[in-house]
């Protein structure tokens, strides 16, 4: 998550869309930088994949205008995220913290999952997910207040992230250089999504993103 006061600008980091990237491009204009979830305080409590209906309540306590911001976060094809979460988890590690027994206990919980999930084969893993869960939102939950109304103003797709970036840049008033972006926290040594689907799995991801799946169009391209 990025903040800027002075270009009115809010990114929202849904996991494993590409988020590490945009937020390192929009650091130079932040004025609130997210940190990781078991650093957080009363004082701070941005971190890093913070939900819309999360976020807005604290500009309201701080007395930010959430209206005169623009506040936009990344898609991606679910079922290539699914792939990306799955190998995500088999590379993460617990971290030592000493900050926020409350935040360090949600994170434990949630990390302990994590792994559990992490050892399972795809298959497995896929069955035991859930799109309300912080690490695995599907992007209603991620967006959306719980009246089902956006909270955001505009959605880039990650299969187009570079232009699409861009033109968002430009729309802001931040300069963008196309040539420099740095692909960062990309997943190592995977295959090709489609590789690691069978009907039951893709039912699965069908039924839990359906919302995304239809509204943006994505399909399982054999």
């Amino acid at each position: 998550m990025r903040i800027s006061h002075k270009y009115r600008f809010v990114f929202l980091a849904n996991l494993r869309t590409g988020s590490t990237t945009v937020r390192s491009i929009l650091d130079h204009y932040s004025d609130i930088k997210s940190v990781h979830i078991t650093q957080i305080s009363e004082r701070f409590p941005f971190y890093y994949h913070i939900s819309a209906q999360e976020l807005k309540p604290i500009f309201e306590e701080r007395g930010w205008d959430w209206s005169k911001y623009k506040k936009f976060c990344v898609i991606r094809n679910p079922y290539d995220r699914i792939v990306s979460l799955y190998h995500h988890s088999q590379q993460m590690k617990f971290k030592k913290s000493s900050h926020s027994p409350k935040a360090q206990l949600r994170f434990f919980k949630e990390r302990v999952q994590y792994l559990v999930d992490s050892k399972k084969p795809f298959r497995d893993y896929v069955t035991s997910i859930s799109p309300k869960n912080r690490l695995t939102t599907s992007l209603k939950e991620f967006v959306c207040d719980k009246k089902g109304d956006f909270l955001v103003d505009d959605i880039l797709v990650f299969e187009n992230l570079t232009s699409e970036l861009q033109a968002y840049c430009k729309k802001i008033r931040l300069e963008f250089d196309s040539e420099s972006v740095p692909y960062l926290n990309a997943s190592q040594n995977r295959k090709f999504y489609t590789k690691y689907y069978d009907n039951l799995t893709k039912r699965r991801v069908a039924s839990m993103y359906a919302y995304e799946i239809e509204q943006f169009g994505y399909d399982f391209k054999e």
